[in-house]
């Protein structure tokens, strides 16, 4: 008798620990709960399955005109609605809104990735949120024939259960206008340590959001003027419209596994702050390649380090596809912002609309001086060496 109460006892207590455990139980790198929206509902896959107020999408709560649309879909007008990945995929009508808790670490950085679509040919925009953390991503501009892109934001976690919301705040006349998500993703983002011989930070951009192996048109990173919450540790999106990352498995990049296509001209420019000292001399190097996504030559960059900018035009040889550039500058205070931009607007020549860049990889700053010094020093001693030679003979 007594051995069966402490049993019972003992259940007890699991019961009331289990729960915390396991809301404790991190949210994987990956997809989110139902992220691809393939989920079956409970009440099957409707052919117009319109939620308003409880949630029809497993694992979403939705709010507003939230519809799962399918694959081959069309709407008024003959229109054939796109669907990024898989058969379903979800559309948010006029200020609609649909949205999961995830467990996280608190204080930690996340990106979310994930797949958008506009409906309709007016300018409709998405808005991300991690309260506080917010940010829209306007899906005006389509940078690929596919009619569809992969974007990244990122939020530093201020709880350990964190909401994530996607929201349209549109109001367009035509009800069935309204952005299209799919493939929603999470990733934690580490911040890899500093080296000893180069200022910048994450330097080859191996560290970066969460990419679909499946998907072959890299990841577009929209403005992120915050260089401790970007999808790119280190770096930052300062202009208007987005660059790519890309990867090997379905890019060109130069070194490593990842690398940044500057696909937007002169409005998509990545950036850092780099430590320096004032009035040394240094050096910045960097690979510039092609993507090897039939984009349209001239290739060009614009980089910036400090008060000096340079434009290089891609020149490889046959046997590489990338190259060597440098820059040389002293620096003025303690950071120095180093900036790179396309100086043409290019695409693809085998559709002639599909946005397209150069490629910067592998990006260094290194303080040149002290090397300077140490060949005239070696010089210094070599010729000594040689006159004390010179007075024996």
């Amino acid at each position: 008798m007594a051995k069966s109460s402490a049993i019972k006892r003992c259940l007890f207590l699991f019961m009331l620990i289990f729960p915390h455990f396991s809301t404790l139980a991190l949210t994987e790198d990956g997809l989110v709960a139902n992220g691809d929206f393939e989920a079956r509902p409970s009440n099957g896959f409707p052919s117009e399955a319109i939620a308003d107020g409880p949630t029809e999408i497993p694992s979403w709560r939705t709010k507003g005109r939230v519809e799962l649309v399918s694959s081959g879909e069309k709407v008024s007008g003959g229109m054939l609605l796109i669907v990024p990945g898989g058969s379903k995929a979800v559309r948010l009508g006029n200020d609609a809104e649909i949205s999961q808790e995830v467990t996280v670490e608190k204080g930690s950085t996340y990106a979310v990735t994930f797949s958008a679509a506009r409906t309709c040919a007016q300018l409709e925009s998405l808005n991300v949120s991690v309260p506080p953390a917010s940010q829209s991503v306007d899906l005006q501009t389509l940078y690929n024939v596919q009619g569809w892109d992969p974007y990244s934001i990122s939020f530093e976690a201020e709880e350990d259960i964190v909401p994530l919301v996607f929201r349209n705040t549109g109001m367009e006349d035509d009800p069935e206008c309204g952005p299209i998500i799919d493939d929603i993703a999470i990733k934690k983002l580490v911040t890899p340590n500093q080296p000893k011989d180069n200022a910048v930070v994450n330097s080859g951009f191996e560290f970066g959001p969460w990419m679909f192996q499946n998907v072959s048109l890299g990841v577009l990173l929209p403005t992120n003027l915050d260089e401790e919450t970007s999808p790119l540790p280190g770096w930052m999106v300062e202009s208007t419209r987005a660059v790519r990352y890309i990867d090997s498995n379905h890019y060109a990049v130069p070194e490593g596994k990842r690398a940044v296509e500057l696909v937007s001209g002169k409005e998509g420019i990545i950036s850092q702050m780099v430590e320096t000292r004032p009035d040394k001399l240094y050096s910045l190097t960097f690979f510039l390649g092609h993507a090897g996504d039939k984009c349209k030559e001239p290739l060009a960059v614009m980089a910036f380090a400090g008060d000096q900018a340079q434009n290089f035009h891609y020149t490889p040889d046959s046997n590489s596809t990338f190259q060597v550039a440098s820059v040389n500058f002293t620096a003025k205070a303690e950071r120095t912002r180093i900036a790179f931009y396309s100086v043409y607007y290019n695409t693809r020549t085998d559709d002639m609309s599909s946005l397209c860049g150069p490629v910067v990889d592998d990006v260094r700053v290194w303080y040149s001086w002290a090397s300077r010094n140490e060949v005239q020093v070696l010089l210094g001693l070599g010729l000594s060496f040689w006159a004390y030679l010179l007075v024996l003979v």
